[in-house]
C-alpha cells in the first residue's frame, strides 16, 4: 500500500482547489473562482520545492501533479474566463477555451517526457498562464478583444521553445518544478 506522501497530499489540494474553482463558476462567483486558482498556484509551488528540496519526485507524483494541474490550472481558468467575457461569442469563445486547456495539455505533456534538468521552463508554465488569464478579467475592464488575444498568446507561450529562467536551481533529480 503507498503511503501518502506531503506533495501527494498538497497535489490533492490542489486539485481539490481547482474543482472548487469550476465549481464557483458554474455558481457565477468568478471572485472566489479566481481566488481557488492562485490558491492552487501558490500550493503548487510550494508542492514544487518540497519535491525539489527533498528529492521525492516519483512517477506517480509527476503524474499525478500533471493531472491535477490540467484541472486546476487549465480547465478551471478556461472556464472561468469562459463565463466572464469569452461566452459572448458563442463559437470562437468554446473553441478558446478548448483551445487554452490543449496547450496546457500540451505543456504538461512535455514536461512529462522531459529527460534533462535545466535552470530555465521551456515555454510558460501552464500555473502561470493560468493565473495571467484567471486574473485579466478581474483586474481589467472584461473587454473581448484583448480577452481573445491574452488566450491566444499565453497558449502559443505554453507550447513555444522560449527559454523562462527558473525561481529555483533544480535538483539532480527529474522535479515538476513551478
Amino acid at each position: 500500500m503507498r503511503v501518502l506522501k506531503i506533495p501527494t497530499l498538497l497535489t490533492m489540494i490542489i486539485l481539490g482547489a481547482g474543482i472548487m474553482s469550476l465549481l464557483f463558476s458554474f455558481h457565477n462567483k468568478p471572485v472566489q473562482a479566481v481566488l481557488c486558482i492562485m490558491l492552487a498556484a501558490v500550493l503548487a509551488g510550494v508542492d514544487g520545492y518540497i519535491v525539489n528540496k527533498l528529492q521525492l519526485a516519483d512517477e506517480f507524483g509527476k503524474e499525478f501533479r500533471s493531472l491535477a494541474d490540467l484541472i486546476s490550472f487549465g480547465a478551471a481558468p478556461a472556464l472561468s474566463a469562459y463565463l466572464v467575457i469569452l461566452h459572448k461569442m458563442p463559437v470562437s469563445g468554446l473553441l478558446l477555451a478548448s483551445f487554452f486547456i490543449i496547450c496546457g495539455a500540451l505543456r504538461l505533456a512535455r514536461f512529462n517526457i522531459a529527460t534533462c534538468v535545466h535552470h530555465y521552463h521551456t515555454g510558460l508554465p501552464i500555473p502561470a498562464a493560468s493565473c495571467i488569464l484567471a486574473l485579466f478579467p478581474l483586474c481589467f475592464p472584461p473587454h473581448k478583444s484583448a480577452t481573445v488575444l491574452l488566450v491566444i498568446v499565453l497558449c502559443l507561450l505554453m507550447v513555444s521553445r522560449i527559454k523562462i529562467p527558473k525561481m529555483t536551481k533544480p535538483s539532480l533529480v527529474h522535479t515538476k518544478s513551478y
